[in-house]
């Protein structure tokens, strides 16, 4: 692997991880926001997961659902 991939595995799993705290903050579970943000459970679990790089519209749509702003999802730590 490339430091490129390298990276982008650690941006992926550190933003995954972020907004999983933020959705356990909300008292939500994962299948509530997937189908809130019209995707399948695994999708989303992917995405918590650091498995899936997701578009800026699907963010949108997480971050509606968690009610913060795009800008706090982005506030993860690598």
């Amino acid at each position: 692997m490339g430091k490129f991939e390298d990276e982008s595995v650690v941006i992926l799993k550190s933003l995954g991880y972020h907004l999983k705290l933020i959705r356990q903050e909300k008292n939500l579970r994962q299948k509530t926001v997937a189908k809130r943000c019209d995707m399948d459970s695994g999708s989303y679990s992917n995405i918590e997961n650091g498995k899936r790089n997701i578009t800026i519209l699907t963010l949108y749509k997480i971050s509606k659902v968690l009610e913060v702003p795009i800008s706090e999802l982005m506030k993860f730590k690598l």
